[in-house]
This record gives structure tokens, sequence and C-alpha cells, in this order.
């Protein structure tokens, strides 16, 4: 269960970002490119977050 709220969390936190950095981009106007912007925001803040999570349970499993 503790996985799944780590997820859903990680969803969230990519989505609202993934926002937010999207609606930064004003000279964009097209939504076709903004859709664009922000699936590479939203990957790459996913792959970033899972690392960064992957990290820490490595180190609370070896005890380091």
């Amino acid at each position: 269960m503790d996985f799944a709220i780590i997820g859903v969390v990680i969803v969230i936190v990519s989505a609202l970002v993934g926002i937010f950095l999207t609606r930064r981009h004003k000279e964009e106007q097209q939504t076709p490119v903004k859709m664009i912007i922000f699936g590479l925001y939203f990957w790459g803040l996913v792959f970033l977050q899972l690392l960064i999570a992957a990290f820490f349970y490595v180190l609370s499993k070896h005890g380091f």
C-alpha cells in the first residue's frame, strides 16, 4: 500500500509541476505544442522522482 501512495504522489506532483511549467511558456500559443511540452515535463519529472525514490529505498534497505 505504501508503494501505491508514493506512486500517486509522484503522479500528482509531476502533473502539477508540469502544468505550472507549461503555463509559463506564454509565447507558445498552439495547443499541440503545449501538450507536447507538458508531456516532456511530466515524464521527465516522473523519471527524476522515481530515481530519487529508488535511491532512498536502497539506502533504507541496506542501512547506509
